[in-house]
């Protein structure tokens, strides 16, 4: 069994179940637009990440919504993906990868895309990096580097799924092959500080360093600066450039924290070690430090002789030990050199937010603090993902931090001297104690690792406000250090709430000559008598050991919360600190399997943490698995496969309301699920996907376009489906499950596409069987313009429950799974089911040029609607916000967002174009004064708290495909004030609105007198008031010249009558409005629509 974290902060959840079936209808080829760029808003271009099986997965973004599509690699068509999307933490897992995973023998990253991406893994990049234990050198791969016990290859994305088959046969490695990891990227996360860590007392004593070599596992030093001259022993580049220079900066920067000699400020930037000498090891590069390099560069500084190795760099955590985290250990226990790390940067998300491999045991874990001693808000907590372990070990200044500069960065230098940047991090905190060490590694030549951490740990300072997760012992003290005769062991105790009392034991040890009475004494934000000492005294004798106990008490009724603090054991001058905690509740789950029929039964479990928003997967095989999890509120969904790996059967069990507040059992006993069989009455219609699945709503949205769900997607034939609830699972507000499906003749100019979508509140859906009707179905006519000539339009159509969410594709113009391709224009028939209170979202893009939305909609059965889409004018529009979001607000207090959509199309669809070879300019004014301006739309602006007068303005300037709608130019005016934290306000904005009724080529006949209908549509939310003034005017010249109209006016519905030139050419349209509260609106159209 492996667990594997996926962390997001966003408040929805769901998980989806889809397929392009065999037999099916085949994916269409869909012309690549040229040289598509960014989109403006709604619709972001996907990046598009090649896995080591050869399958590739595409991401992208639908109107804040992250969408996912999986293009199978060839031979592999019929093979299952569970694809879990937690706010855009990607993950996708082959059902032939869920067995090798479970066993622990491969690296889950190798299917995490949200990571491979943020590596710059994605397809832009022609190798994915790997490390390979074994003996066997598969094929479709270059060995780059031998290490010990790994070796470094990158697989070869040209022959995609050839590595795979070489690695693998039936679900299992191949003989020669005992694990694959990827080679993953770790990111590198004093004239005040250094004093404030007590350096300068041992520089009195005669301390700097002076024999100890400290290495600096980073992105090299600039050799040239002068604080480095003479420091450095030996340097070496592991990256495979051959180049020893620090381009990003951020090693010397910390080379010179440590050893630094601070001739280039008459030594008021000196370093914590100056006697001490500098072994480099260059494993970052700008874009990032690979775990083959790290790992190399540890591995020569252990052989190099270091005392001390400094590592400010880390990436995410997983309960498993990663390869650097074994060698950290491996080299800590072979070499006894202490490797000092950062915790990382990642404290604003809260708790458990350890980097790796500061989560190592062996690590001394440093968290930063300011130059005034408070915790810094970026520095990373514990407790440490896979248990209660108390991290980080020590806190140091990481705030503000001046020391060299690269010559060769791109860092800002501080005023005044060229040769010195400014930095926070932990990175910077880190090698204050590395530094530390290397004056305590003076004074004791002959210690190991595990006791200069203890002593400095034992010798930290702890601040009576922040809890051991937060600070560990405390800030590192290194002149209480340098004469500290007494440790404790072990540095922390980290332990989880249990059912009953639980014993710890810290054993002091004495190097002095004479023995020690210790007076030992509690200080924690605990409720009295949670923690409880054996004896108030304990004396330790000369060179000799002594034992306490510290008593832990359940805690049951706690708040779930974490409690600790300090044991204080204090003797005169003595002191140790050593920090405990009792973390909130860990529990056992156990996922009972029973009822398993068919060969070759594995599962795959994901769990959705409801309290701290996180997805956990677990691929298993047996009876049951057990795993341990935090106390909370937990939806749990197992998929059972069996058969064989490429077209398995699978059953799908979940239970909405796991109450995780002792052991418990999940029971997914396959016999209760039920197959799903629907039929639509057209029997010349194919399925084309089919997705079964759920969603939950657990709380709001945030503002400004949180609306993620989570979902997890896979590719099955409802012929091979079934699904059901957990055994005794209880209903769960708020839960939705669901069936749905499309079926179609052709994925390509499809005569008819019907659309299905059936759900049940509350509980997972017990299969569903149901032979559909032509009266069950409404049937929507729509007439689907042309933006671009030559450029297919694509058709997604997306269900939910009212009040849910739904699971959203890539609109990046490959086949998705629920999209349909046409050329255009056309007239298109779609059929639509309505289950109880079904609203379906419909998308009509031409990929890399437009996207168009509609609100959440429904039909009526028997019924039948006519629509268009891409029809003029295209201009803004305010669309129906959903869950309360929109573009035009303001909100956190002093944020103005905006403009809304730009694009809109007649109908009042959401509209954006992507700006290819376009420009936009926006610009935001407050009485008269210019306080914001951007090149995208919508974009975010601060602005001062006190009431204004304010004017928004927004240029877009299409790309030179586009025929009409060429410029739209759009200006506001409104009055805004400060709103309360955690409100959002609708900015009092009106759109104008032109409908003409145009042919399906959106143009008007010419010579001859033509109505323009005109919405006035005001931003839904805003504040009530009426259209008091409106006026029109046209020009035939590209805006040249203008005439006013003829405007007849009722309400917020409105008639301009032009009369359209003879020939052919274009009409542009200007409109200026303003409403009775004083807010208005200009807004300009060019080549807004055609005449002939």
């Amino acid at each position: 069994m492996r667990l594997v974290r996926i962390t997001s902060v966003l408040a929805v959840a769901g998980v989806a179940v889809w397929a392009a079936l065999p037999g099916g209808v085949a994916a269409a080829q869909t012309p690549e637009p040229a040289a598509a760029t960014t989109a403006t808003a709604a619709a972001s271009q996907a990046r598009a990440v090649t896995l080591i099986t050869g399958d590739t997965v595409r991401v992208s973004s639908v109107n804040g919504q992250t969408a996912v599509d999986v293009q199978p690699a060839k031979g592999r068509e019929k093979v299952p993906f569970v694809t879990s999307s937690a706010g855009g933490n990607v993950r996708v897992i082959p059902a032939d990868a869920a067995g090798l995973l479970a066993s622990g023998r491969l690296d889950a990253r190798l299917f995490d895309v949200s990571t491979l991406l943020s590596f710059g893994y994605d397809d832009t990049r022609r190798t994915l990096p790997l490390l390979i234990q074994g003996t066997v050198q598969p094929s479709g791969a270059r060995l780059t580097r031998q290490l010990d016990g790994v070796v470094a290859y990158e697989q070869d994305r040209g022959k995609p799924a050839e590595l795979w088959q070489s690695l693998t046969s039936v679900g299992q490695l191949r003989s020669g092959v005992t694990k694959v990891w990827l080679d993953g990227l770790r990111e590198p996360t004093l004239d005040v500080s250094v004093p404030l860590i007590g350096a300068p007392a041992a520089w009195q004593a005669g301390l700097t360093g002076t024999g100890v070599k400290v290495a600096v596992i980073d992105s090299g030093v600039d050799l040239q600066h002068p604080d480095l001259a003479g420091q450095v022993d030996a340097a070496e580049d592991f990256t495979g450039s051959g180049d020893l220079t620090d381009y990003v900066g951020h090693g010397t920067h910390v080379a010179s924290t440590i050893v630094g000699t601070g001739a280039a400020s008459d030594g008021k930037y000196k370093g914590v070690a100056p006697g001490a000498k500098l072994l480099s090891a260059k494993v970052c590069e700008v874009e990032g430090c690979p775990e083959s390099s790290i790992l190399a560069g540890m591995q020569w500084a252990a052989e190099q002789g270091a005392t001390v190795a400094n590592m400010s760099l880390g990436g995410d955590d997983t309960p498993d030990v990663d390869p650097i985290e074994a060698a950290v250990h491996d080299l800590t226990a072979r070499y006894g050199m202490l490797f000092v790390i950062a915790a990382g940067n990642s404290g604003l998300a809260g708790d458990v937010t350890i980097n790796s491999p500061g989560s190592a045991e062996d690590a001394l874990t440093v968290g930063a603090v300011t130059k005034t001693k408070e915790l810094a808000d970026f520095s990373s907590r514990g407790p440490r993902t896979a248990d209660a372990t108390v991290k980080p070990d020590i806190t140091a200044p990481g705030v503000a931090i001046v020391a060299a500069r690269s010559s060769a960065s791109d860092l800002a230098p501080i005023d005044g001297n060229e040769a010195y940047t400014q930095l926070d991090g932990t990175s910077m905190a880190t090698p204050h104690v590395a530094g530390a060490a290397a004056l305590l590694a003076q004074e004791h030549p002959q210690w190991r690792a595990t006791q200069l951490k203890a002593t400095l740990t034992a010798a930290a300072a702890p601040d009576d406000n922040l809890g051991p997760y937060e600070q560990g012992a405390g800030l590192v003290d290194v002149a209480r250090a340098i004469d500290q005769k007494v440790t404790a062991d072990p540095v922390s105790l980290g332990i989880e709430r249990g059912t009953t009392s639980q014993n710890r034991t810290i054993t002091y040890a004495n190097s002095s000559a004479t023995p020690v009475t210790l007076n030992l004494a509690l200080r924690t934000n605990a409720p009295d008598g949670l923690f409880k000492l054996s004896a108030p005294t304990v004396t330790v004798p000369a060179g000799g050991n002594a034992t306490v106990t510290v008593t832990a008490g359940p805690g049951a009724a706690l708040p779930d919360e974490p409690y600790g603090g300090e044991v204080t054991a204090s003797a005169g001058t003595v002191r140790v600190e050593t920090p405990i905690a009792l973390d909130i509740a860990r529990h056992t789950l156990t996922v009972s399997t029973p009822g398993v029929t068919g060969d070759n039964p594995r599962w795959v479990t994901m769990l959705t943490d409801l309290d701290r928003q996180t997805i956990s997967a677990i691929a298993h095989t047996g009876d049951s698995t057990q795993v341990r999890l935090r106390a909370g509120r937990y939806v749990a969904q197992s998929y059972l496969f069996t058969g064989s790996e490429e077209d398995p059967a699978i059953t799908s069990l979940a239970d909405p309301a796991v109450t995780l507040d002792a052991d418990r059992t999940v029971t997914m006993d396959a016999r209760a699920a039920k197959p799903v069989a629907i039929t639509v009455p057209d029997r010349t219609a194919v399925p084309a996907y089919n997705e079964a699945g759920w969603t939950i709503r657990t709380q709001a949205p945030q503002i400004w376009g949180a609306n993620d769900p989570y979902d997890v997607l896979m590719n099955v034939n409802f012929a091979r489906l079934r699904t059901g609830p957990a055994s005794g699972s209880k209903k769960a507000t708020g839960f939705v499950s669901y069936v749905s499906g499309s079926w179609a003749q052709s994925v390509v100019n499809s005569p008819a596409v019907y659309r299905v979508y059936f759900y049940e509140r509350d509980r997972m859906m017990a299969g569903k069987t149901k032979a559909l009707r032509a009266g069950d179905f409404a049937t929507v006519r729509s007439r689907v313009g042309s933006d671009v000539p030559g450029v297919p339009v694509n058709r997604l159509a997306v269900a939910r429950a009212p009040g849910n969410s739904a699971v959203y594709r890539s609109t990046d113009g490959r086949q998705s799974p629920l999209s349909f391709n046409y050329d255009v224009p056309r007239s298109i028939v779609e059929y639509y089911n309505r289950d109880q209170q079904t609203e379906w979202l419909i998308s009509s893009s031409q990929p890399g040029y437009t996207h168009y939305e509609s609100d959440w909609t429904s039909w009526q059965p028997g019924r039948a609607y006519d629509e268009k889409w891409a029809s003029g004018v295209e201009g803004p529009v305010f669309p129906e916000p959903e869950f309360d979001q929109q573009y035009a607000t303001r909100y956190f207090g002093d944020t103005i967002g905006g403009p809304g959509p730009l694009h809109g199309d007649g109908s009042g669809h959401e509209g954006f174009r992507f700006l290819n070879g376009g420009n936009v300019d926006v610009r935001l004014y407050r009485n008269g004064t210019e306080v914001g301006r951007s090149a995208w739309a919508p974009d975010a602006f601060q602005v001062p708290a006190e009431s204004g007068d304010y004017r928004l303005h927004a240029r877009f300037q299409s790309d030179p495909a586009f025929t009409r709608s060429t410029l739209v130019d759009a200006e506001w005016t409104f009055k805004s004030a400060h709103v309360a934290d955690g409100k959002l306000v609708h900015l009092p904005m009106t759109a104008v609105r032109f409908s003409p009724d145009l042919d399906i080529n959106n143009t008007a006949p010419g010579g001859r007198p033509y109505a323009l209908p005109i919405s006035l549509d005001r931003q839904v939310g805003a504040a009530p008031a009426k259209t008091k003034s409106l006026s029109v005017e046209a020009s035939f010249d590209d805006g040249k010249t203008w005439r006013h109209l003829v405007v007849i006016r009722t309400g917020e519905k409105a008639v301009a009558l032009v009369w359209n030139p003879r020939g052919k050419g274009f009409v542009s349209l200007r409109a200026s409005a303003a409403d009775t509260a004083g807010n208005t609106v200009r807004q300009t159209v060019i080549r807004a629509y055609r005449y002939q």
